[in-house]
């Protein structure tokens, strides 16, 4: 009798037509890895001659990104937080030891890990490990996460780092990584470039990580689904989109959405647990802190950015923020900063 397969395997070839650089030379490696993922420390252990032997296939559908990457000899890495994205990292050859915060995960076939966004990583990866890494923008986390609730995130979103990669366990997670494989792989791959099939395969990797790994959010999304907001409340959620940065009112919103006050209120808070302004203030956040992950902090400061986008007291701005990302606003600067950007999301020559 066969065996229930026990531990995640893919194929041998898997991500092998995306081949992105292969090198053994430790400081092209670190940078070529910097450049997708984010700047981290780099070294080679118990191993004379620091050559890695690293190899590294990428492939994306809108905001998802499928790795797959191979370190030769072991290795440690220090990446600080990611900030801009929550990493699942999945060995189906080989083991490491993630640190995530203050837990640790030894990785290997049967348990992968989850990164998430706010959480510093630092890992050893053993000699010859090779990894499956699916790497989700953060914006479309927070936004698919806050669809499923029916209302803006209070606290940035935090998984469980341990994920248990056994098929037989009962998990989703590892039959749709599989499927993604499988996919990308295919020689009969579908239009990737249709906006309709990129949002379908977004919201399935989101929403199966969201309602498969527990997270700060999992007793709540387990609750029975929120009824359907009226028009009038996803009319003014576009339009407050579309119109951050200018001085909106609830007078502005209300004519806009054509009802009272009184009930663009009661919509907010009935269907979206908040209020028409509180939501407004959230999504000025989200744009403020995009700009800071892009932002030169030689160029730009934090009361340059949350100025632009409506926040004149910045100790009550860093206060907010910092609750709903995790970090201070000035953290964020710091880190990511790119001397090419500039408020407003104009570069510059």
């Amino acid at each position: 009798m066969l065996r229930a397969q026990k531990s995640f395997s893919v194929a041998r070839n898997a991500l092998s037509g995306y081949a992105l650089f292969q090198t053994v030379d430790p400081d092209e490696a670190k940078a070529r890895v910097a450049n997708v993922y984010c700047p981290h420390e780099l070294c080679v252990v118990g191993q004379k001659e620091s050559q890695v032997d690293t190899a590294m296939s990428r492939t994306a559908v809108g905001g998802i990104t499928l790795n797959r990457l191979r370190y030769g000899p072991t290795v440690t890495i220090d990446a600080g937080r990611l900030s801009s994205f929550l990493l699942v990292m999945m060995p189906f050859m080989g083991s490491a030891k993630v640190t995530c915060g203050a837990e640790q995960v030894r990785t290997d076939s049967r348990t992968g890990a989850v990164i998430s966004p706010t959480q510093p990583l630092r890992q050893t990866i053993n000699a010859n490990c090779d990894q499956i890494m699916i790497q989700i923008d953060d914006d479309l986390l927070n936004r698919i996460c806050a669809q499923h609730l029916g209302h803006e995130l209070a606290r940035p979103l935090h998984f469980n780092p341990a994920l248990d990669m056994n098929p037989a366990g009962g998990s989703a997670w590892p039959a749709l990584v599989n499927w993604l494989l499988a996919m990308f792989d295919s020689p009969a791959q579908p239009n990737l470039d249709s906006p309709l099939l990129r949002a379908s395969l977004e919201h399935m990797v989101v929403a199966t990580l969201l309602h498969a790994q527990p997270n700060n959010y999992s007793s709540e999304l387990q609750q029975p689904a929120p009824s359907i907001a009226p028009c009038h409340v996803k009319r003014v959620e576009d339009y407050i989109h579309s119109h951050a940065r200018e001085p909106l009112t609830i007078a502005d919103l209300a004519a806009h959405a054509g009802v009272s006050a009184s009930a663009l209120y009661a919509g907010f808070r009935d269907f979206r647990n908040t209020s028409p302004m509180a939501y407004l203030r959230s999504e000025r956040l989200q744009f403020a802190h995009d700009e800071l992950l892009r932002a030169s902090p030689e160029a730009y400061t934090v009361a340059d950015i949350a100025s632009h986008w409506g926040f004149s007291h910045l100790s009550r701005f860093a206060t907010h923020y910092k609750k709903k990302f995790g970090e201070s606003p000035s953290d964020t600067l710091r880190k990511q900063g790119e001397a090419d950007f500039t408020p407003g999301g104009k570069k510059t020559n």
